[in-house]
């Protein structure tokens, strides 16, 4: 997948060039409207706990609630104690830095390549604060229920061997971690100033192409397009229509749309996970959250 990703981008930034030379003043608009998005509500949600929760599982932390979840998640996902940690942290935090944790706790041999593969089908969700407050709507709370139950419905469907964390191995981490302090702090903020810059780039180049498909064809609305490439952009622009488009803000968000699995694609440069088994779980996840949104409106819960 990452040489399609790369020709992709390629193409990409090739017809963005020559899109800019013709209409600049739509160029400069779609950039500033990009950045606002990033600045005002991705960048305080986002970046603050990538590097949190990367610093933690550098130092051995996240150890100590594996070791508090592995009963109840293995009984409940058959999960290992370290994947229960990560799906229980994934909960909390948004695309990409659930990627961005799987991959790094992969690197730390912390899980194996069906095990992370697995993570990538269930641990991928929005984040609290972009549904909560982002989004800015008093229905938060259900479009957070049917983003989260396709993810735990999924996950029933698994099963591991069960493996025991004991608390003198949670010991022995702490007292050993994989990198002191300061090399943690410091990987930890350059890794995700990195991912963070994956999502800024590919926001612009997704944003640029319904721009220019607008341009061309103004007589059609490229909302639902908008969502399905970059799902934060185009859930703004919908969110406050009308109810009926919640199911859409629903499927957008558990989709996760191509920008997030294309940054995804770049952050797990050189594992050898197959994006296929991504892609269609990212779209298994969609369908039901849509179904289930569309359910609540039929019964008159939202």
């Amino acid at each position: 997948m990452k040489r399609y990703n790369d020709y992709f981008t390629l193409l990409f930034v090739t017809f963005l060039t020559l899109f800019s030379f013709f209409h600049m003043s739509t160029i400069v608009d779609v950039s500033h409207d990009v950045i606002t998005i990033v600045f005002k509500n991705l960048l305080p949600s986002l970046l603050p706990f990538m590097i949190l929760v990367s610093l933690c599982l550098n130092l051995g932390i996240l150890d100590i609630l594996a070791s508090f979840l592995q009963i109840p998640f293995y009984n409940l996902f058959s999960l290992t104690p370290m994947m229960s940690s990560l799906y229980f942290v994934s909960f909390f935090c948004g695309y990409p830095t659930n990627v961005k944790i799987i991959k790094e706790a992969y690197e730390l041999n912390y899980i194996d390549l069906d095990e992370l593969q697995h993570l990538l089908s269930i641990a991928s969700f929005s984040s609290i604060s972009f549904i909560f407050v982002s989004l800015n709507t008093p229905y938060s709370l259900l479009i957070f229920i049917c983003h989260l139950l396709p993810s735990l419905i999924l996950a029933l469907f698994y099963h591991h061997p069960q493996k025991k964390l004991t608390f003198k191995q949670v010991r022995q981490t702490l007292k050993q971690p994989h990198l002191s302090f300061v090399k943690a702090f410091k990987k930890s903020v350059l890794s995700s100033v990195y991912a963070f810059l994956f999502i800024l780039g590919y926001m612009l180049i997704f944003q640029f192409f319904v721009s220019f498909l607008q341009d061309v064809f103004p007589q059609f609305s490229f909302d639902y397009l908008k969502g399905i490439l970059e799902f934060s952009s185009g859930s703004l622009k919908i969110i406050h229509q009308s109810k009926k488009m919640l199911p859409f803000v629903c499927f957008f968000l558990s989709f996760s749309g191509f920008s997030v699995m294309m940054q995804a694609d770049n952050l797990l440069e050189a594992i050898p996970y197959s994006f296929k088994k991504y892609f269609l779980s990212r779209l298994y996840h969609g369908i039901l959250s849509f179904i289930l949104c569309l359910l609540f409106l039929q019964f008159g819960l939202i």
